[in-house]
């Protein structure tokens, strides 16, 4: 994810007050004190003309533990009374400025920064910790949300940075590092940052470096343990994503790309290097999951920056061209897609939904839901409309035309319009502007001979209660030996549709392969972990049997802040204290001991859906490890009760802390203390109503028809 956290609200306050043309350029020189915790910093400020033209005084912000001078008579600096905020004093600037030239201002502040990475339950409901900044003996991080420098009222800005530190430290930043010299026990680093850029980050620790070329671009990988192996990976990994998201979207904007290992657990992506954290930069599947995401923001969010008052369209696009692009290259496209709408229709409910043009950045499940995965989805929509061709023209066309600027999605729309036969303000305008998603519901299937072929009818239904959506929605129709695609246009509550075939048509599915953003109904995707996570009211069930009952108590407690940090509520009760699984809500049940555990017998239920390695694995778990089911509940499919049992005990805040990342999922196992996962699959949903077998005289025709997937928009 690109890192946008506390720094964004100063984003939009700059953005609703100052035109984006202004630019200031910082000149700063910093020694850095990692034993004392603190910066020293001379910074030359040089103020555009025309933010000065008609005013002799500015205001910027500073951290509260560093206290700004001017170092010469060209200004006077005073500190403003306290501006309600924690982290930062405001600063008035007064000057006498005469002539037509930008204001040249030499400001001196120094302090200690002792931030700490916050971990409590907003946190523990986003998935990662955070820290405003902080300077430490396991590293330094300074950015944005650090108010590390003077933080005027603009936009964007330019730098150049000189930082003076312990020898065996190093430093990165954005652009380009011009200076790395060692001298005694001092090391001098200077970054020449001349793109426009929304903050400065200042990221520091006692790392290893590797680098290569991929072409013109530097490639490095800074390493907090030596490690030859997994640079090498991971630069011939960076060389490989540079080279694809050039050909799709246009030339890389910076001359480096670094993969920076962190001192705590992150995933963020900065302008011309992205932030890992040490467990994360390990697992192997980093390489071709998120770390293509955080590559793919230089293009998308840190070149061509995010017009915050219009919402944020940085994350979705990224997210399409990376996580997306990546399940599409290997055929799971559609699963990706259908997991994608899952999220959205377990965690976005009446209450915390909102219009894509309020989207800021990713604070749960909800908003990830809508910021993430609807703008995918619109993103997917704009796709199939205008053609995999016209789609990737139209964005390298944004790319062209916005790089270091701000942009919204009306700059979207204005590129992707010449490469549309249709007026496209409709379309961006209802799935933008607009809460909610059209809920399908296909009936009414008949067939009927036609002269020499087949007729088939069938009507399309919207059922959500808002207002209807028009949607271009695909129907595969089954025959004996292939399947026909097309697509029929809903713009109404319901409609009748009449197709004709040669030969009988065999079934027939409503948006086979997911390619509409729309509330899914619950017998289409199959039981999942975060159907329970989701559920505005749910109960969590504890075993007073359990020898465990008190770590299970404490994973209670834990994810029942986790829900309350979303708004949501979690019901703790004991088993001894119900006589029933609840009906109509969604339940946790814990513990093999718990007297409601025996409502999973998932190798029964699903006998025919696990192989024989899974049901063996799930035998040995039973006895020995540890095991997570989700199943709807018997009473009512609209809910699930999910099930968490083990037999180690120290695997239980394991298991609190892994599970909500496992939302996808319908069983789970571990293994150890760690917990180590084993086993992880999906049951099959059952009884889709936008999927209809066609009976010819009481029996069902066979079809050996299958839906491949479709091309990757880039191989």
């Amino acid at each position: 994810m690109r890192h946008m956290k506390m720094f964004v609200t100063l984003v939009i306050l700059a953005l609703t007050t100052q035109s984006f043309a202004q630019i200031i350029h910082h000149q700063l020189y910093v020694n850095l004190s990692i034993a004392n915790q603190s910066i020293v910093v001379t910074d030359s400020v040089t103020i555009p003309f025309e933010m000065i033209e008609d005013k002799n005084s500015l205001v910027f912000s500073l951290n509260q533990h560093l206290n700004a001078t001017s170092l010469d008579g060209s200004a006077v600096i005073k500190k403003l009374q306290n501006s309600n905020n924690s982290l930062y004093n405001n600063y008035l600037v007064e000057f006498t400025h005469h002539g037509n030239s930008d204001l040249i201002i030499p400001i001196k502040y120094a302090g200690v920064i002792t931030g700490e990475i916050a971990g409590g339950a907003a946190e523990y409901a986003r998935g990662f910790s955070e820290t405003s900044g902080m300077i430490s003996d396991s590293g330094a991080y300074l950015a944005g949300s650090t108010f590390w420098i003077p933080a005027f009222n603009v936009p964007l800005l330019t730098y150049n940075l000189t930082v003076t530190l312990r020898s065996d430290w190093n430093v990165v930043s954005q652009g380009d590092r011009t200076v790395n010299e060692v001298s005694g026990n001092y090391r001098v680093v200077t970054y020449q940052c001349d793109s426009p850029t929304e903050e400065i980050y200042l990221i520091s620790a006692g790392w290893t470096g590797y680098e290569q070329k991929s072409g013109d671009i530097l490639v490095q990988a800074f390493l907090r343990t030596p490690d030859q192996e997994l640079a090498k990976k991971y630069l011939d990994a960076t060389s490989g994503y540079l080279s694809m998201y050039v050909d799709l979207v246009g030339p890389y904007p910076y001359h480096k790309f670094a993969l920076v290992e962190n001192f705590w657990e992150t995933g963020y992506g900065m302008p011309s290097f992205t932030l890992l954290g040490e467990k994360v930069i390990r697992f192997p599947f980093i390489l071709y999951t998120s770390y293509p995401h955080e590559l793919l923001h230089n293009w998308w969010g840190n070149s061509v920056y995010v017009d915050y008052t219009k919402g944020n369209w940085c994350e979705g696009i990224t997210a399409y061209m990376a996580d997306h692009l990546m399940k599409e290259q290997t055929g799971q496209g559609a699963d990706y897609r259908r997991t994608t709408l899952q999220k959205f229709a377990d965690y976005v409910n009446p209450e915390n939904d909102f219009p894509v043009t309020e989207f800021r950045s990713r604070n749960n499940a909800a908003e990830e839901a809508i910021g993430y995965g609807k703008v995918l989805m619109f993103n997917h929509m704009l796709r199939k409309k205008l053609g995999d061709n016209n789609f990737v023209k139209a964005y390298q066309s944004f790319y062209n035309d916005n790089i270091f600027q701000m942009a919204s999605f009306d700059d979207i729309r204005n590129s992707f319009q010449p490469f549309s036969e249709t007026d496209l303000k409709q379309m961006f305008d209802q799935w933008l502007k607009r809460k909610g998603a059209p809920a399908l519901n296909l009936s009414n299937v008949s067939v009927k001979p036609h002269g020499v072929g087949y007729e088939l009818s069938f009507s399309l239904s919207q059922t959500q209660t808002e207002d209807i959506f028009e949607v271009d929605v695909p129907v595969a129709v089954y025959l004996e030996d292939k399947v026909e695609i097309m697509v029929v246009n809903l713009n109404q509550r319901s409609n009748i549709y009449t197709l004709r075939f040669s030969s009988e048509p065999v079934k027939i599915e409503i948006d086979p392969q997911f390619d509409v953003f729309r509330r899914l109904d619950k017998a289409e995707v199959p039981p999942a972990l975060s159907q329970i996570f989701g559920s505005i009211d749910a109960m969590i069930i504890l075993p007073k049997g359990s020898p465990f009952k008190e770590d299970y108590s404490q994973l209670a407690d834990t994810w029942k802040q986790t829900q309350e940090a979303q708004g949501k509520s979690l019901l703790v009760v004991w088993d001894d204290e119900l006589e029933t699984i609840p009906t109509h809500t969604s339940a946790w049940v814990l513990g093999f001991e718990n007297k409601f555990a025996g409502a999973f017998d998932v190798q029964k239920k699903y006998a025919t859906a696990l192989d024989s390695v899974q049901s063996g694995m799930i035998k040995k778990l039973s006895s020995d490890g540890s095991l997570v089911y989700a199943i709807p509940n018997p009473e009512d499919g609209a809910y699930a009760i999910g099930f968490v049992g083990t037999h180690v005990q120290r695997a239980i805040p394991g298991l609190t802390r892994l599970l909500p990342h496992y939302g996808k999922y319908s069983f789970l196992g571990f293994e150890g203390e760690r917990p180590n996962n084993v086993l992880k699959g999906n049951f099959p949903a059952l009884n889709s109503p936008l999927f209809y077998s066609i009976p010819y005289n009481g029996k069902y025709l066979k079809t050996s028809a299958i839906i491949k997937p479709e091309k990757a928009l880039i191989e």
